[in-house]
């Protein structure tokens, strides 16, 4: 009984035995077959692309057929053979690369992308130059997707004013990305492609890193403005990355006197504000001392709410709900000074106004226009013994103004 179990295990051992050999076997054979079908499916590929030059137009059909179906496999051969191919070989190639190309968001698309950017750089030969017409049907096809994309993301690409430290301007096309912005990363992108995007004003406590860093991708940024984000300052190295920009400004934010250092290796070559953050006396002066040279405008927050023509004191806009508003000012009014200081341009009330925060309160002495009607009663001047009526008057006023927070002017 022994004996026959014994006869058993053995039959059952060499028979596990004789299926593990013959699976080692196949496995084998079909790693074999498998590297033998990628060398023939290589050179299946590079007889496509010399049978695009071929003079019989079934064949030329065919092989562009058979390169779309392998476009993942085709393509880094596609791109490899563009520098030396000619005639209707080239032409096809090209009409294969850009194919790809037009969804540079797929990986094939990126690697297309990239080859007709290189080949285009150049810009010495024809290649060179058709590469680089096809490059601008790509980016107008994807901006127009990136501003639809965006529009359904509630972030608008619209001309409209900007508020900014000396003021506001009219910006054709800039990029809000506020509290609004219900995008994605995949939703942001697409910013890339944005080609007539200048001015980026990034707002609120959910600007992250990733976010900025996408941003700072757009092809021909000059303005950065960042309001009221909580970025931090290892996340705000990111800026070290940006293109040389014109205007960089922060808006309530909470870097301080360690930002310093970083501010000062920054590429901007134009203006630097700084409204309502930490900095201390000390770190203001010590920025001064690293941007000499540059416009360099600190404020700690208090906000009027005006604009003036040119750089007059005479207010020519008010924002609504302002401060200015609040208190009664009116378009046309003349400031005249700020607790007692003259004002004799308008750089002059930002230079008064940058020493206050936002809640605190400033005494503003401004001249008001007053038509005195021929009926007016004596008593309503009683400043004045003998009124002229039926004229204009020039009526000074003081008032004492809390100052506001930062708002934007509504567009007109």
């Amino acid at each position: 009984m022994a004996s026959g179990r014994f006869s058993y295990c053995l039959i059952r051992v060499l028979t596990l035995a004789c299926v593990a050999t013959l699976f080692l076997l196949a496995s084998d054979g079909i790693a074999r077959t498998f590297e033998e079908e990628s060398t023939a499916t290589r050179q299946e590929i590079r007889s496509w692309i010399k049978d695009l030059g071929s003079s019989d137009y079934s064949e030329r059909q065919l092989a562009t057929i058979q390169l779309s179906i392998r476009k993942e496999d085709a393509i880094p051969f596609a791109i490899e053979a563009i520098s030396t191919a000619s005639g209707e070989e080239a032409d096809r190639l090209f009409q294969f690369i850009s194919s790809i190309a037009a969804d540079p968001y797929s990986e094939s698309g990126k690697i297309a992308f990239d080859a007709l950017r290189e080949l285009a750089a150049s810009r010495s030969t024809s290649k060179s130059i058709r590469a680089e017409k096809i490059l601008q049907v790509v980016g107008a096809e994807q901006r127009d997707l990136a501003i639809k994309r965006l529009e359904e993301c509630r972030t608008p690409l619209r001309d409209r004013r900007i508020q900014i430290m000396r003021g506001s301007s009219e910006e054709k096309m800039p990029l809000v990305i506020d509290r609004k912005f219900t995008g994605t990363a995949e939703d942001r992108g697409c910013l890339k492609w944005l080609t007539d995007v200048q001015l980026a004003r990034l707002e609120g406590p959910g600007i992250s890193r990733d976010i900025l860093k996408q941003v700072l991708l757009l092809p021909h940024l000059k303005k950065l403005q960042l309001v009221e984000t909580d970025l931090t300052i290892d996340e705000l190295a990111v800026l070290r990355d940006a293109p040389d920009l014109d205007l960089l400004e922060f808006v309530y934010s909470p870097i301080g006197d360690e930002a310093v250092e970083l501010l000062s290796d920054l590429p901007v070559w134009g203006n630097v504000y700084l409204f309502g953050t930490k900095l201390t006396q000390n770190g203001q002066q010590m920025l001064k001392y690293k941007l000499d040279g540059q416009e360099l405008f600190i404020s700690r927050g208090g906000f009027l709410g005006v604009e003036a023509q040119g750089n007059s004191t005479k207010i020519n806009r008010i924002v609504d709900g302002g401060a200015a508003q609040k208190a009664g000012l009116r378009e046309g009014d003349k400031m005249l000074s700020v607790n007692g200081v003259p004002l004799v341009v308008f750089e002059d009330l930002r230079t008064q106004l940058a020493k206050f925060a936002d809640g605190e309160k400033v005494t503003l002495e401004y001249e008001r226009i007053k038509f005195v009607p021929n009926d007016v009663p004596l008593g309503d001047f009683p400043m004045r013994e003998f009124p002229q009526r039926g004229v204009y008057m020039r009526e000074r006023t003081q008032t004492e103004i809390t100052l506001g927070r930062r708002v934007e002017f509504q567009s007109r």
